[in-house]
């Protein structure tokens, strides 16, 4: 009886062993599988935070990018165009090429339309020192109200919104065109801008390269289509 109630108690000891190491290493097993998937979450969750800083960075860098570009790309297209032989630089003489071009007011222009006037045509960028010295003598042979005259000043591939801005903020009330593609300026390759024309029956006068303050350039530009008008 003494030996059976001694394996009795060694075997409820067992059991209990055995009971308490089970329970113990299931508790184990789940501690260590939502450590797992806590730790997965953790570094899903971080590389989706990297992925999405990187994705915010490179489109801050292609906006600056951008920016850029349109400050950089007219000359840039201008001198390709020479190199690759598309259209030839123009010169004193040459037919100036026809297009036609929707206005700030909403209005068209076609150059062809104006092949019996002396036409004015001014290339700028509102990001052009220059350009924007020299505008005002646009306004003011606008203001001279001379018959036979056409002016119309092209804004060199930025947005409309930054040519409508413009007329807004400044006043201006001489034709001023949109070329948000640069499909105008691609007629005329220059290796810079300001770059303007007097066009006199639709055969180029004069070429203007640059340009110094609005009254200067208001008595070269005056000069040179009182010569047109006189001829």
């Amino acid at each position: 009886m003494r030996r059976k109630g001694m394996i009795k108690a060694v075997c409820v000891a067992l059991a209990a062993v055995m009971l308490a190491g089970g329970v113990t290493g299931c508790a184990g097993v789940g501690d260590k599988e939502t450590k797992q998937t806590q730790e997965s979450e953790t570094s899903a969750s971080k590389e989706q935070e990297s992925a999405s800083t990187q994705e915010s960075e490179s489109e801050a860098a292609k906006e600056s990018s951008s920016e850029e570009e349109k400050k950089n790309r007219f000359p840039d297209r201008a001198n390709a165009t020479l190199k690759e032989g598309k259209v030839k630089a123009l010169e004193e003489g040459d037919v100036a090429p026809d297009f036609t071009a929707t206005l700030a007011d909403g209005s068209t222009f076609t150059l062809s339309e104006h092949d019996e006037d002396v036409v004015l045509l001014n290339f700028f960028a509102t990001w052009c020192g220059p350009c924007m010295r020299e505008m005002p003598a646009f306004e003011m042979l606008k203001d001279d109200g001379l018959d036979g005259v056409a002016i119309l000043c092209v804004d060199c591939m930025e947005e409309k919104k930054t040519v409508d801005a413009l007329v807004k903020e400044k006043g201006y009330t001489f034709p001023i065109a949109y070329d948000e593609e640069g499909i105008i300026e691609a007629y005329y390759p220059t290796d810079g801008i300001p770059y303007t024309l007097v066009i006199d029956q639709g055969v180029i006068f004069k070429v203007y390269l640059g340009a110094m303050d609005a009254e200067t350039q208001y008595k070269e530009y005056k000069g040179a289509i009182d010569e047109c008008l006189a001829k």
